[in-house]
């Protein structure tokens, strides 16, 4: 082993483990709470009901996130913090999970950057919801157990332990069950291969420590299940991956390298996989890509039963999120693999090289301003700032505003109050002051009412409206100095 190699892709693996936990945090706190995170503290955790079954309250994330605005006060920063950990946790499973890639640079570096630095990964790492827990949770029962079953040592209790995560990660979010299951049962399976005669306790150290920590953080919610709630998802597996692809290669300048990122990803990942199994791996290495490419597989196959069967509605993306991760360990797994030959190191170049180019093209996607989820939302904090001070200088009280900026508004009174009114979504001609209004989902919001706009988002389609001689008013103020 080349110990000088194997520092420096460490030293490497730090530089960009830090980068990506300190652009998660900067993100945070610099990008404008979003519809779907407003809702979350809105509605179950300003009213205590984060145990309550409801699909967007995604249990741990909304326990958690009562938590840490209780001790530090609310801000779209401290409504982060449970994202925030589980960006920790995932950037730290990914580290670990690409030293076991070899002593290698650039195979673990480079695997290291698609996993964490996939724009669509990366949302989720730093929005308010339970997806970036939930992957973080999921990460580490594998990367756990595979750490154990390399070193042939503790296996019944890091079979304990991948339960344990397993558990939380259903608890961080409830799509994540049939891939934390079917995780689990892959880690049985390989357990069991290895001690057979212990098979009672290998079974129940991979069952009873889910099962209670779903218990304990889901129990009451899942006892208290509705019917009607899983309305998200697709009615086919190429809408499905089609989601999720769209995601990850969402957005940057290079727009021409989109339909190549994948494709080359692939083609050159079956001609080198086809070299490799003639050629043969080291056993670890390639007992890990088997087990992440059998939970991809099999989880896909639970779904499409699911749907068929049950009308349960395929993963679609966010709540397929999961995909990317395990594809990229099994990729990750086949680009360690050495060539013995010299067409076999072209094809693995080849490989290398597609997979360098998808990390790149990642790279380039890097955003601080938005997600890509709700785009919408990127000018809420600022316009929230431009009605306080309406309220300040103009005694605006009546805000009214269109449904995507509702919750998102709502929020930001909750944490900086003011002598505002709660803002609906009913505009009254007689009372309404001003009326935000989303003019790409809502076109039609104005028509008919007479309203002039006197701001425009540089950002978003929000705009601001309010009657002529009110716009006239505003508009010769300050607050659009702000």
């Amino acid at each position: 082993m080349n110990s000088a190699q194997e520092l420096r892709s460490r030293w490497i693996l730090w530089t960009l483990a830090a980068f990506a936990f300190a652009w998660a945090i900067l993100r945070a706190a610099v990008q404008s709470i979003t519809i779907d995170e407003a809702v979350t503290y809105n509605v179950f955790v300003f009213n205590r009901r984060f145990f309550w079954y409801a699909a967007n309250n995604h249990i741990l994330n909304s326990a958690l996130m009562y938590g840490f605005t209780k001790a530090f006060g609310v801000s779209q920063f401290t409504a982060r913090l449970p994202a925030l950990l589980g960006a920790a946790l995932y950037i730290a499973a990914a580290y670990r999970l690409c030293r076991l890639l070899g002593p290698s640079v650039f195979v673990p570096v480079t695997v290291f950057v698609c996993l964490v630095f996939n724009p669509f990964i990366f949302d989720h790492l730093v929005a308010a919801r339970g997806y970036g827990l939930a992957l973080a949770f999921l990460m580490w029962a594998i990367v756990y157990f595979a750490e154990a079953s390399l070193a042939g040592r503790y296996l019944v209790f890091a079979c304990a332990v991948s339960s344990a995560c397993a558990g939380m990660s259903v608890s961080a979010n409830f799509s994540f069950a049939f891939v934390a299951a079917v995780t689990m049962s892959s880690i049985l399976v390989r357990a069991l291969r290895k001690r057979p005669n212990e098979w009672f306790r290998l079974a129940s150290a991979c069952l009873l420590p889910a099962a209670a920590v779903i218990a304990i953080v889901s129990g009451y919610a899942l006892r208290h299940w509705e019917p009607g709630q899983l309305i998200y998802g697709a009615h086919g597996l190429r809408e499905t991956f089609g989601t999720v692809l769209e995601a990850s290669l969402f957005q940057n300048r290079f727009g021409f390298l989109k339909p190549l990122v994948f494709p080359l990803v692939m083609v050159t990942g079956v001609l080198w996989l086809a070299s490799a199994l003639r050629t043969g791996a080291e056993p670890n290495i390639a007992s890990l890509g088997g087990a992440a490419s059998a939970i991809f597989a099999v989880t896909l196959a639970v779904h499409w039963l699911s749907f068929r069967l049950f009308g349960l509605l395929l993963p679609k993306d966010r709540t397929a999120i999961y995909f990317f991760p395990l594809f990229m360990i099994a990729a990750g797994a086949l680009a360690s693999v050495p060539p013995s030959l010299n067409l076999a190191r072209y094809l693995r170049g080849a490989f290398l090289g597609s997979l360098a180019l998808m990390g790149v093209y990642f790279l380039l996607c890097l955003r601080l301003t938005y997600f890509k989820e709700w785009f919408w939302d990127a000018d809420v904090q600022k316009t929230y700032a431009v009605l306080s001070c309406l309220n300040r200088d103009h005694h605006v009280r009546q805000v009214a505003t269109t449904w995507s900026y509702e919750a998102a508004l709502n929020f930001y009174q909750l944490a900086q109050p003011t002598s505002m009114e709660e803002i609906g979504e009913h505009f009254d001609p007689a009372r309404t002051q001003v009326y935000v209004v989303d003019s790409f989902h809502t076109p039609e919001a104005l028509e008919g009412k007479n309203l002039k706009i006197f701001y425009r988002s540089p950002a978003t389609d929000l705009v601001l409206a309010a009657s002529p001689v009110l716009a006239d008013a505003y508009a010769s103020g300050t607050c659009f100095r702000l």
